[in-house]
């Protein structure tokens, strides 16, 4: 039971982790490619 709850708590660290960087990289495209707009609107 111990290495069961041990695996689970590896898996979810391991998704998370995974979900983060997924979730970074898509705001840094969204990001390089709304950035000409916000900077129009700023000016």
């Amino acid at each position: 039971m111990k290495q069961h709850q041990t695996g689970v708590k590896f898996s979810i660290i391991v998704i998370s982790v995974v979900l983060m960087g997924v979730s970074a990289w898509f705001n840094q495209a969204n990001a390089s490619e709304q950035a000409p707009v916000l900077q129009s609107q700023t000016e």
